[in-house]
């Protein structure tokens, strides 16, 4: 956001109301392959918005939150006194629909009304209307391009966030029926070592097997929280551990403990005890107890 977007939009907030009705701006329509489960949970999951719209939203606050949808205080990128805002989200289930409302600071007074309309068990079409209050005409064709582009980048980001969720509760459930006690052998450890980190599933479940100093380590791919998929492993501020982190929300774990070091009360699931053979050269993923 440039500091000319702060002064028009403080300039419109000046300006009196010579009407009653809000201007429409834009319509944004997409057909987007998920459930409208996953449509309503996106939507009223507000404090993905820093993490997975990282490029548009620099700081989200959860103010209050729950069923119904949230409110925040929040600020665009790169955060700053000038895109400050506090927004609101509400959902009507009875209309298939959320209208998002910016109650103060930068765009004050705009409102969003999304309506999700089923097409079949996994497909629905979203309609977004924009509607802006007080913004001269001349600037309508300006602010539609901004605001198309912006939607349809938010609903990339949001379909792949929705569909790979979709995909792990759907792995999660056939999974319950195919659990084998048979060791997995991952193959040669020598040549393993030269390809890590080595994704491999176990038990219908994906993991990751990497190597920290002498020791083999293997964790849970998919974050507990809401089974978002785990970045690569870094080294933590302490120097020691070895953290991961979901793209989704930001939690953080320790891939030793399990634990998670973002302050969430969840871990991540057990992993397959790793099996060095010396004798064959061979790695073998065998079940956790734990």
């Amino acid at each position: 956001m440039t500091l000319l977007t702060y002064l028009i939009d403080w300039v419109r907030r000046l300006l009196p109301s010579f009407s009653q009705t809000v201007p429409h701006i834009a319509t944004y329509t997409r057909e987007l392959p998920v459930s409208l489960t996953r449509m309503y949970e996106n939507a009223i999951d507000g404090e993905h918005l820093p993490w997975l719209h990282s490029s548009s939203f620099s700081h989200l606050e959860i103010l209050e939150q729950g069923n119904w949808g949230w409110r925040a205080n929040a600020n665009l990128v790169p955060k700053s006194y000038f895109n400050a805002m506090e927004l609101e989200l509400r959902l009507d289930r009875d209309k298939n629909r959320w209208i998002t409302r910016t109650l103060s600071g930068l765009g004050k007074g705009t409102e969003i009304w999304t309506h999700a309309i089923p097409i079949s068990e996994h497909q629905i079409k979203v309609i977004v209307d924009f509607y802006i209050p007080k913004l001269p005409r001349f600037l309508h064709a300006l602010y539609r391009q901004q605001l198309l582009t912006t939607y349809s980048r938010l609903y990339d980001e949001d379909v792949w966030m929705m569909v790979t969720r979709q995909n792990q509760l759907n792995r999660k459930a056939a999974g319950k029926l195919d659990q084998n006690d048979e060791p997995l052998i991952l193959g040669i450890a020598n040549d393993i070592e030269q390809r890590l980190p080595l994704d491999f599933d176990f038990n219908n479940h994906p993991y990751q097997l990497v190597k920290i100093v002498d020791e083999w380590i293997a964790y849970s791919r998919v974050c507990p929280h809401s089974l978002g998929p785990l970045d690569r492993p870094k080294i933590g501020d302490d120097g020691t551990s070895v953290i991961v982190q979901c793209p989704w929300h930001g939690f953080r774990f320790d891939i030793k403990t399990r634990n998670c070091t973002s302050g969430a009360h969840c871990r991540l699931a057990p992993a397959p005890v790793i099996f060095d053979d010396k004798a064959s050269g061979e790695l073998w993923a065998t079940r956790s107890e734990s």
